[in-house]
């Protein structure tokens, strides 16, 4: 027994000095150059490196008195203890964490069977996001919207508005406090009549087809096109192909999304994502995060090596895959202004950032440039002449004048108070750029 022990003594010795080199080792400046591109990691990043610092640092040193007071069986004992107490928790936190947003039998493939899909029309169901359930009533066209008629016997001005989720209202109470309906409400209504054509999901392909298919039917005068800089560069270079519907629900296409994107870009799987998905991290992540929101907007920002990610996006250095992105979503900004042309539609874009974009501290940094990737798209709309608006200065000075939240938590979407702003924000855009 005393040859065991001794055996064991020392492994555990030399275990606690593993542990202690890989504490000391692990540390943010060696993993910030390591993992990040610009040598920067959040602050959160930063937060969770320090804990598990002390952590593997303090089992060391736990390992090693142990293993000089013989108390091994003692060890273990503990160790079997933590472990438990770590399932327990994990599987309690996965169950009282909020579940992710769905809204279940909303989609549906394009009856007309020339790709993409389509808001499935006359339906009554409820979405949850978080404990908070909204009630997703479409009318005889598949908008969440009121009924509208294609014929426009008053000769009113259309405006129709055409995008992805944000435009068509998620996660506004109601449809009359999304973006547009807020729009809408501070039109002449006499004068007016807002169509909203917003998909949840559709980047620029998905819009093109939709123009020609169901939206020319209606003659609109004008077409306010929402760009959202987190997805819709990729979104055009996936195609329309990008999702499949299951159960009213888009999933994705896992095949496209291999065989077009590098290696490099994508999702690889290690420790790190393994931890990051483990709903411990989540909450502590969330809980750093609302304490830093107290204090103020975050003082960093790193790019993103994922092309799934909003934040690949506003890198300044864009590898092949990004320029060729890019450039489809050019392109089809194109085919969608040429069509509009040809109908004599006058076509307007407006930008809404994504959420990093408004909340951090600065707009450039050393491989950064949080003007990206929206500063493509105001190119083009210049070169034009197409009306442009870019939310990310109102938006910005918005949530550090008034310290009020815009979004949805833990969602990328708005919550009342954002679409309020930018219905606004498009309001005086289109009265003073865009109405003729």
């Amino acid at each position: 027994m005393k040859d065991n022990f001794s055996r064991a003594e020392k492994t555990l010795i030399a275990t606690g000095i593993v542990f202690i080199l890989a504490g000391i080792i692990s540390n943010e400046w060696i993993l910030a150059r390591l993992f990040s591109p610009d040598g920067v990691l959040r602050t959160n990043t930063r937060i969770a490196i320090w804990v598990l610092d002390i952590f593997l640092v303090s089992t060391g040193l736990i390992f090693i008195s142990f293993a000089k007071r013989h108390q091994v069986v003692n060890l273990i004992i503990l160790l079997v203890s933590l472990l438990i107490c770590l399932f327990a928790t994990e599987g309690i936190l996965r169950l009282l964490e909020p579940k992710p947003a769905t809204i279940n039998g909303l989609l549906v493939e394009n009856p007309r069977g020339t790709g993409s899909y389509r808001v499935r029309p006359d339906i009554n169901i409820v979405a949850g996001v978080g404990s908070k359930e909204i009630v997703l009533k479409t009318n005889s066209y598949g908008m969440w919207w009121r009924e509208v008629s294609r014929k426009n016997p008053l000769k009113k001005t259309r405006i129709a508005f055409v995008g992805d989720s944000f435009t068509f209202g998620l996660w506004a109470d109601t449809p009359e406090k999304g973006m547009v309906g807020v729009f809408d409400s501070l039109l002449n209504s006499k004068k007016y009549e807002v169509l909203n054509f917003g998909v949840p999901g559709f980047g620029p392909p998905d819009i093109e087809l939709q123009l020609r298919e169901e939206v020319l039917a209606f003659k609109p005068d004008n077409v306010i096109l929402i760009f959202y800089n987190g997805n819709d560069f990729k979104d055009a270079y996936w195609g329309m192909n990008k999702y499949k519907i299951v159960n009213g629900i888009t999933e994705w296409n896992k095949a496209i999304r291999k065989d077009r994107i590098p290696a490099a870009f994508r999702k690889k799987s290690s420790i790190m994502s393994f931890i990051k998905d483990l709903a411990i991290y989540r909450r502590f992540d969330s809980l750093i995060s609302m304490f830093l929101r107290r204090l103020g907007p975050p003082s960093e920002f790193s790019v993103s090596r994922l092309f799934s990610s909003q934040r690949f996006w506003s890198r300044k250095d864009y590898p092949e895959v990004a320029i060729e992105a890019r450039d489809k979503t050019l392109k089809d900004l194109d085919n969608i202004r040429r069509l509009l042309s040809e109908n004599n539609i006058q076509l307007a874009i407006v930008s809404i950032p994504y959420r990093e974009q408004v909340y951090s501290a600065s707009l450039t940094g050393k491989n950064y440039d949080l003007n990206l990737p929206q500063r493509y798209v105001q190119e083009y709309a210049e070169a034009h002449s197409i009306p442009y608006l870019d939310l990310l200065p109102i938006l910005r000075s918005y949530v550090r004048r008034e310290k009020k939240p815009i979004y949805v938590p833990n969602d990328i979407h708005f919550n009342n108070e954002g679409h309020h702003i930018i219905g606004k924000a498009i309001k005086d855009f289109f009265k003073g750029r865009v109405e003729k």
